[in-house]
């Protein structure tokens, strides 16, 4: 999403959106992947988001993109 839309609700409203219709076919988790806190500002603003919404930290797997790009995985229950 571009800078000048961050912090209107926007990303939440699609987050609630998406975690209502995963909940309705009957999915009992979410996952999301994002560049690992602390590599990138931009990312931790994301990590940020993420955390905010609900989601817990899950494992960071290096080799997934690439060593300067380590992946974190955060899960969420939707039970």
């Amino acid at each position: 999403m571009q800078k000048e839309y961050h912090r209107h609700g926007l990303g939440r409203q699609l987050f609630k959106e998406a975690k209502r219709i995963a909940k309705g076919k009957g999915y009992l988790f979410m996952q999301v992947k994002t560049v690992k806190m602390g590599v990138y500002e931009d990312y931790d603003i994301t990590n940020r988001f993420y955390l905010s919404c609900g989601f817990k930290e899950f494992e960071v797997i290096g080799e997934l993109w690439g060593e300067d790009n380590p992946c974190q995985i955060y899960v969420m229950s939707l039970v």
